[in-house]
């Protein structure tokens, strides 16, 4: 198989291309071979990975299994009888399979770091750079817990947003529906009142005749409309309109603030658990971007990147960015002088992502209102249309 990749040597240089392997954890192995940390590894026309027997890898998942190898490692279970013990506790489970791939892995001599690499898994690179950085330091077990604490920081927040958004859900379906019935069910019956009539007025003749076509081609309205919802439900799966979609919010007011300042929270949380487990910097600033899904963030943080190759601090990177928040440069700032950027930028990302909490509750709080006025318009538009052709119909009389 033949993978593409980008690493870093001993002395931080980059590097890049492309190299045989038998799989993943046989790439990695041939890079560290070659004295080189990757930071991307991609199979080139790798066709996609099979499920597992019991199902989906899901974030929670990854989280349970971090934490489980991390718990038992510290209470002083070799890898070699925690691995084994797992795969016995989750055989059937969605971490059945990829736990005996691993098992196998880490029993014909390849390190965790690699066995992590699996295909099946699909861990972060920086929860991989993070156990590296572990087994080279001796601690693999705290660094497995702080690459479970990162997974679950963004595995809450996508189930905070769930949550906060079943209400502004039930209630734009029941809008909608609301509004469906209105003008199916009940602006029909005012069909009589254009009939052979050419004082009623064209708004009000063109949504009871449109009432009438619905009604009278009903089944073929729902096959569209589930048509169209399935379009959007295919489009969003795809990774290249999500991306779009995201950067169209950007522009959005709250939207976007919203969005900047979760950014910068994971890649400051992410970016500061890497460098406090000596990762060095320059991989780990090349690593801590693969969290970033915004370009605009991702373009600028490579050029902080680029500007700390040539000799300049982090925080002169970062203080050109206009979309980097000027009153936390500051932390950034005392960090590097005092020798403690890696607590620093962990203090950050937690500031950061209570503020993006901030406008979350701040955003979801507009949903409410904007659905109930937009509801309402459309209906009133409907009932003002219906009324227009009553009252033109009295005036006749």
């Amino acid at each position: 198989m033949r993978f593409d990749y980008t690493a870093r040597d001993a002395a931080g240089q980059p590097h890049s291309g492309q190299l045989e392997a038998a799989d993943a954890a046989d790439a990695i192995g041939r890079l560290a071979a070659q004295g080189m940390t990757p930071t991307r590894l991609e199979a080139r026309n790798a066709a996609p990975a099979k499920r597992a027997a019991g199902g989906r890898i899901k974030l929670a998942d990854q989280v349970v299994l971090l934490r489980e190898l991390a718990t038992l490692l510290t209470a002083g279970v070799t890898l070699g009888d925690a691995l084994p013990s797992l795969v016995q506790a989750y055989e059937g489970q969605p971490l059945g399979a990829p736990l005996a791939q691993m098992e196998s892995l880490v029993r014909g001599g390849a390190r965790l770091s690699d066995a992590l690499r699996i295909d099946e898994l699909q861990m972060p690179v920086y929860v991989i750079a993070l156990a590296q950085a572990g087994e080279a330091s001796g601690d693999i077990a705290r660094a497995l817990q702080e690459s479970a604490e990162q997974l679950e920081l963004s595995r809450k927040a996508n189930e905070d947003l769930r949550s906060a958004l079943i209400y502004p859900s039930v209630l734009v379906g029941a809008g909608s529906l609301a509004v469906l019935f209105i003008f199916v069910g009940v602006v029909p019956r005012f069909a009589n009142l254009i009939k052979g009539s050419r004082q009623v007025p064209e708004l009000s003749r063109w949504v009871i005749e449109s009432g009438v076509y619905v009604r009278g081609h009903l089944f073929e309205a729902l096959l569209i409309l589930a048509a169209a919802i399935g379009l959007v439900v295919t489009s969003l799966s795809r990774a290249s309109t999500r991306r779009a979609l995201l950067q169209a919010l950007l522009r959005v007011p709250v939207v976007g603030p919203w969005l900047v300042q979760a950014e910068i929270g994971r890649w400051a949380t992410v970016l500061g658990s890497l460098l406090s487990n000596r990762v060095p910097i320059l991989t780990a600033m090349e690593l801590a971007q693969g969290v970033i899904r915004l370009d605009r963030l991702r373009l600028g943080l490579e050029r902080a990147t680029k500007g700390l190759q040539q000799g300049q601090s982090l925080s002169a990177g970062l203080e050109t960015q206009p979309w980097f928040p000027r009153t936390r440069l500051n932390l950034i700032r005392v960090g590097e002088r005092s020798g403690e950027l890696p607590r620093m930028l962990l203090a950050l990302g937690h500031s950061q992502r209570d503020a993006a909490a901030v406008l979350q509750k701040r955003m979801l709080g507009l949903i409410e209102p904007i659905a109930i006025l937009l509801i309402g318009a459309v209906i009133g538009f409907v009932m003002v249309a219906v009324m227009m052709a009553i009252t033109s119909f009295d005036t006749l009389v």
